[in-house]
């Protein structure tokens, strides 16, 4: 320690020389507002770089918070913007040694750390030192926590018979508190007897050593069935992607179930879903299950998104995990078959490129339970969005219940990358940003400098199959490739702007298509359009405009619109006020509005059934 303010206090004198000289040489300039910049003082609130604009922030001392249960002790912060990483250096009291280490996300579980003892009393000092590649680390800053002291496990139920409960004698408990209802008792052995109850009653057990109670183990008595079983869990708490519950006494871990019904078993009362599905409902188990039953989820709603869900006060939507959590609403809504369904709004722009890869390498999840509600953009924009998937179609949006409504949202620097090989056969292997299946309405939806490439499969830029309404949507600027050859040398994948099939019922109206480039590989690109690849009987496309689309390499004999690829008998096509601007297909500009069998091009469509 001596050695350390020896070499402090020889450094400082040294970094002041050198600050003055670069001051006087114009290179930097002294800080605004005067005052002392707080040093590494705990209980300083720095989050701004001083030492130009390459260095990085300071984590915010007052974003640092401590949750310590009998099982862990977590720290987080708030994540500095560039950092990529977190030096941490601990130390306890009363200990010269300090443990080094360095993490990649905001936060840490000290009691999940291997060859470190936390302290049972007194406190531990941590200074926090954000990092990145390019940058100069940020100034080191800390804060010290006061240890709870040693934490008394709760006791553990080990047999029930004839109503009377036994748990695990604790080692210098002097005795044991029950509370039935919430009416203590104290007793001295390690049994109580349950028989003469009535009705459904909550017990809670806990150990006395040297005066103070430890933690309660909570279970749920039933004199109808006699049985025993965990009380479940009716709180959660939300910390980002970090979803936490109190801590069940008694319990041994506790079952996570997601919205696709998987289970996990965790031992501490927390679950974070930054590369997992969305947390369902959490029930607490014990060991002795054939003595104490499971609880059930309880169903109570966890609140993800702030709002009501009402259209007078939707659920908001301002990062890219809250976006995820439509499914777990959704969910709700069809399992309740509520008649008043979810509002939801966007009010930030979200940037993808902070997101971490979730699927693989992709880096925004698709929601796949049926949507009913009205999803609002508010012309919000969602930009670098990445995808690479490989086990048949992708969208942000599997199915679009009819009523449901997804409108005002914008989709920029999008790369969607579908690698499925139709030599597996996958179900309708598919790629769109938006929707698969749309029985609901899409409107105002634009789509801009985005590509979206296929390797086996169709492609389409907001919807493949549409059998409700879609309309005052923009493509810009986009791209669709078919980059593989067909491995079995027959297949033509269809490829469209808007629409890839135009179903029975199906609307598709007053979109615009300013520049897309649809480009094979080989000759593998089939029925192929600006706006619609395949419109069906009973399906309507009108008022379509677009400026210039480009098909190549597209197999011989296969259909090309500006608007409409391929109408189907009992189809409608009709051109109403839009412009139809610049068709090209191969080397060949098509000047002809629609085509005909032997000629299938038109900028209309390019040939009717």
């Amino acid at each position: 320690m001596l050695k350390t303010k020896l070499r402090r206090l020889l450094v400082l004198p040294i970094m002041l020389l050198i600050i003055l000289a670069l001051a006087a040489c114009g290179t930097i300039e002294a800080p605004s507002g005067g005052g002392n910049s707080g040093g590494n003082k705990p209980n300083s609130d720095k989050n701004k770089p001083t030492g130009g604009e390459n260095q990085l922030a300071s984590v915010s001392v007052s974003s640092i918070t401590f949750t310590e249960t009998s099982f862990s002790l977590i720290v987080q912060w708030d994540a500095v913007p560039n950092a990529t990483s977190y030096e941490l250096r601990i130390s306890k009291s009363g200990s010269s040694s300090v443990r080094v280490l360095t993490v990649e996300e905001p936060t840490i579980d000290l009691k999940q750390l291997n060859n470190f003892v936390l302290p049972e009393n007194g406190s531990i000092t941590i200074s926090f030192t954000a990092k990145a590649s390019g940058y100069t680390d940020s100034e080191a800053v800390t804060k010290t926590y006061e240890m709870e002291g040693a934490l008394l496990l709760s006791p553990e139920i080990i047999s029930f018979n004839n109503g009377v409960i036994e748990w695990k004698r604790i080692t210098d408990a002097s005795s044991y508190t029950v509370k039935v209802n919430g009416t203590a008792s104290v007793v001295n052995t390690n049994t109580y007897n349950v028989s003469s109850l009535s009705g459904t009653s909550l017990i809670e057990i806990s150990a006395t050593i040297n005066g103070k109670a430890g933690a309660a183990t909570a279970v749920m008595y039933d004199a109808s069935t006699k049985k025993l079983s965990v009380t479940p869990i009716k709180d959660y708490t939300l910390e980002g992607d970090i979803l936490k519950w109190d801590e069940v006494g008694g319990a041994t871990g506790y079952k996570v179930v997601d919205l696709d019904f998987n289970s996990y078993v965790v031992t501490n009362p927390h679950y974070i879903m930054d590369i997992r599905n969305i947390v369902y409902g959490v029930y607490p188990v014990m060991a002795a299950t054939s003595v104490v039953e499971s609880a059930e989820i309880v169903p109570v709603d966890i609140k993800y998104l702030e709002g009501q869900g009402t259209a007078a006060s939707p659920y908001l939507i301002k990062t890219p995990f809250d976006l995820r959590t439509i499914d777990y609403y959704e969910l709700k809504y069809a399992e309740t078959r509520s008649t008043s369904k979810n509002y939801y709004q966007i009010v930030n722009d979200i940037d993808y490129n902070t997101v971490s890869a979730l699927e693989g390498e992709s880096n925004m999840y698709t929601l796949r339970k049926p949507f009913f509600g009205n999803l609002d953009g508010g012309s919000k924009t969602l930009s670098n969005i990445e995808v690479h998937y490989q086990y048949g179609f992708w969208a942000l949006f599997e199915f679009i219940a009819a009523g449901g409504i997804v409108k005002n949202i914008n989709f920029d620097n999008a790369k969607l990358n579908n690698t499925v090989q139709d030599e597996t056969h996958p179900i309708n292997p598919a790629t769109a940003m938006l929707a698969y299946y749309n029985y609901g309405i899409v409107s105002s939806i634009k789509l801009e400098n985005s590509t979206i490439t296929v390797k086996g499969g169709n492609a389409a830029g907001l919807v493949i199959h549409n059998y409700g309404t879609v309309s005052g949507c923009t493509v810009n600027k986009c791209d669709l490739i078919q980059s593989k050859t067909s491995d079995i040398g027959s297949a033509a994948y269809e490829m469209a702007g808007v629409v890839l099939e135009n179903c029975k019922g199906g609307r598709v109206e007053s979109n615009n298509v300013t520049t897309l480039n649809i480009t094979g590989s080989g000759t593998n690109v089939g029925s192929a359009a600006g706006v619609v690849a395949i419109n069906r009987a009973s399906a309507t496309v009108n008022n379509n405009s677009f400026n210039a689309v480009v098909i190549k390499n597209q197999k011989s004999g296969k259909e090309a619109g500006g608007v409409v690829g391929y109408c189907a008998t009992g189809g409608t096509v009709t051109k109403g006020t839009a412009t139809l601007g610049t068709l090209t297909v191969g080397a060949n500009n098509v000047t002809t509005e629609t085509g005909n069998a032997t000629t299938p091009r038109g900028k209309l469509y390019g040939k009717r059934g």
